[in-house]
């Protein structure tokens, strides 16, 4: 029964296993061409696989310019990249050698050298992110220096990331909203976010404890620090999820042991959960718009209502145009917009145009919403 229980709980461990390394992964089937040689013909081949692998990262044509002017550094670690392949079939016309591979390449090693060669945030106008992190301190005394919340800012702003400056965080941290924020309250914190200009709101409290003498006689106290982080997307107020990190260090100063544990819980939070999270979020924001609600008044007509839906839709960088409802009674038109980039850039599409023998004036904007009237 025992052998039993330990070989179900190993077969589970092992597809744990493999689900990660299959979404870590891309599987591709490329073809190489060469003049020189077979080799030769099976190092374009990979490199066709790398440049399919890199495309799952680079979508805007922004993006593609960066990756350009790149390319080479890329290319060059093309061996790096796969991680295995086979030659599914090959042959020769004339001096042209031709070779059929199927390649595994390495998705985590791409998107590190795209991260460490900034194209990934250059292309996307590097999101902009504010970090509140409450402490606490159990079992010695409340230091009260936000050591996580540093390393943090640290982290994320070595990685290229746009961050809230300190002194604009020294005023936001006595608004109501930011103790609302931290104590859950998502409703504050979207709004918080919102009036801060910043895409990514990062939110989360650090505990720390001595946790009693690390070996019996040392004199080292040992320090455990957790700390837990989630992500909410400003303009849509989605927590797009939450992670626990922990950091254990042995050290004759509390002080130090407590700050070294926090150091490894943020490291591990940044590179395990929040750069990845953050990153493939914007990337969805860039690639499919963001929302915006849309509300004009004055539309008097089903020719008015008609006209400006379908012209509406057609815009430059609306992805979609969803119609939430018309009253003609009241004159006002609901519309929920995809819209590749923001309110502000959406207004300026909007205000003064023409829409037959009236326009659109734009009357009032928030960061998630225009308001227009059409006269």
């Amino acid at each position: 029964m025992n052998k039993c229980i330990l070989l179900i709980a190993v077969l589970i461990v092992s597809l744990a296993f493999t689900a990660g390394a299959v979404a870590a992964n891309k599987v591709v089937e490329v073809e190489g061409n060469s003049v020189l040689s077979r080799e030769d013909a099976i190092r374009q081949a990979q490199r066709s696989a790398v440049e399919q692998a890199v495309g799952v990262f680079i979508h805007s044509k922004t993006e593609t310019e960066n990756f350009v002017l790149k390319k080479d550094k890329i290319m060059a670690r093309t061996q790096g990249y796969i991680t295995r392949f086979n030659v599914l079939k090959e042959g020769k016309t004339g001096d042209l050698y031709r070779v059929m591979i199927t390649a595994v390449v390495s998705l985590d090693k791409i998107k590190n050298d795209l991260f460490a060669m900034k194209i990934l945030l250059d292309s996307m106008d590097r999101p902009n992110v504010m970090i509140l992190i409450e402490e606490e301190y159990i079992g010695m005394d409340n230091i009260g220096a936000r050591f996580a919340e540093t390393e943090l800012y640290s982290l994320l702003a070595a990685k290229g990331f746009d961050l809230v400056d300190k002194a604009q965080m020294e005023k936001i941290r006595v608004l109501a909203q930011t103790r609302q924020a931290l104590a859950g309250n998502m409703t504050a914190a979207k709004s918080l976010g919102l009036h801060s200009g910043v895409q990514y709101l990062i939110l989360g409290k650090a505990v720390v404890q001595d946790i009693g003498e690390a070996y019996p006689g040392s004199g080292m106290r040992s320090l455990q620090a957790s700390l837990q982080v989630r992500v909410i997307q400003i303009q849509t107020g989605l927590v797009l999820g939450s992670v626990v990190k922990n950091g254990v260090v042995p050290h004759i100063s509390q002080l130090t042991g407590a700050t070294r544990a926090l150091q490894i819980s943020a490291r591990k939070a940044v590179n395990e959960y929040l750069v990845d999270t953050i990153t493939n979020s914007f990337q969805e924001y860039l690639n499919n718009g963001a929302p915006v609600k849309l509300h004009i008044t004055g539309v008097t007509t089903f020719q008015q209502y008609n006209l400006i839906t379908s012209t509406i839709e057609t815009l430059d960088r609306v992805v979609t145009s969803k119609k939430e409802g018309w009253s003609k009674a009241g004159g006002l038109l609901e519309l929920d917009l995809r819209f590749k980039g923001t309110s502000e850039e959406l207004a300026q599409l909007l205000d003064g145009l023409s829409l037959g023998s009236n326009h659109l004036s734009v009357v009032h904007l928030t960061p998630d919403r225009v308001d227009c009237t059409f006269q």
